[in-house]
């Protein structure tokens, strides 16, 4: 399995949700869900799930939601999860360029750090209008570029340096899709009309990050190759970004500010 392949097992996509989505992802799947409009009737679906973050938000707001992954494990621990107060969320395992709704059936579809890792992400636009009904809406969120993180851009650079470039191709996939020209073309090209964008900057208080560095690490695909390094490669990588983010650095752990796009296409 190619490092920049999502498709985990099932003890790393519970460290995915315990790790990666616990102190990254989730918020800016709350973010994503709070920009959105979704009302106490609304159908949601929530394509690319994962574990199940925007959805769990959703079901809060919504009055049906539906979780789409074709990691099977990741469903497995999005089911795990303790229920959520509000709308029962619906698990299903297929491609985000078939999915099974009825055409006009969704009032918001959510893809939340989804689209970057597909290969035809036109394809699964159009698919995502599909099941949306007249008026409804897409959201969709998307880091920016991987400079405005600095700790994701330090994470690549480490462990391009001290494993290789293919490694790194582990994390850097997630950045496979930051201009916001090309995403609202896309957007465009799947029969949307006047797409809008913002951006959510959240500064996030990381623990410290000789303990979290190596955790996140092996909570994505770059997991393996760690774990395969020396252990002074692997200390070498957690000390250099120890030091290239000294100044984020706070007597509890490191207040890393991170920036993603939210795009709104309405069919």
């Amino acid at each position: 399995m190619a490092s920049k392949e999502w498709q985990l097992t099932h003890e790393a996509a519970v460290r995915y949700e315990e790790i990666l989505v616990a102190n990254i992802l989730g918020p800016f799947a709350k973010a994503l869900v709070d920009w959105a409009t979704i009302e106490e009737s609304s159908t949601v679906i929530d394509v690319g799930c994962g574990t199940g973050a925007a959805a769990r938000f959703a079901a809060s707001k919504a009055g049906k939601v539906i979780g789409v992954d074709v990691n099977t494990e990741m469903l497995n621990v999005a089911q795990s999860l303790p229920e959520v107060d509000g709308a029962p969320i619906e698990w299903r395992r297929e491609s985000a360029y078939d999915l099974s709704s009825a055409d006009d059936s969704a009032d918001v579809v959510l893809c939340a750090q989804t689209l970057q890792f597909l290969k035809e992400p036109v394809n699964a636009l159009t698919e995502m209008r599909r099941v949306a009904k007249p008026g409804g809406a897409v959201y969709i969120s998307l880091w920016t570029d991987i400079e405005q993180s600095p700790y994701f851009a330090a994470l690549v650079r480490a462990v391009a340096h001290h494993i290789s470039e293919d490694t790194a191709a582990g994390l850097g996939s997630a950045f496979n899709l930051t201009e916001l020209d090309t995403i609202l073309a896309h957007c465009a090209s799947s029969g949307f009309e006047g797409p809008a964008a913002s951006v959510a900057e959240i500064t996030l208080l990381l623990p410290p990050l000789q303990e979290f560095v190596p955790k996140h690490i092996r909570a994505t695909p770059m997991g393996i190759a760690y774990d395969a390094a020396e252990p002074a490669t692997q200390q070498a990588i957690v000390d250099e970004l120890v030091d290239k983010l000294a100044a984020y650095e706070t007597s509890t752990g490191a207040a890393i500010p991170f920036r993603s796009h939210l795009v709104r296409a309405v069919k």
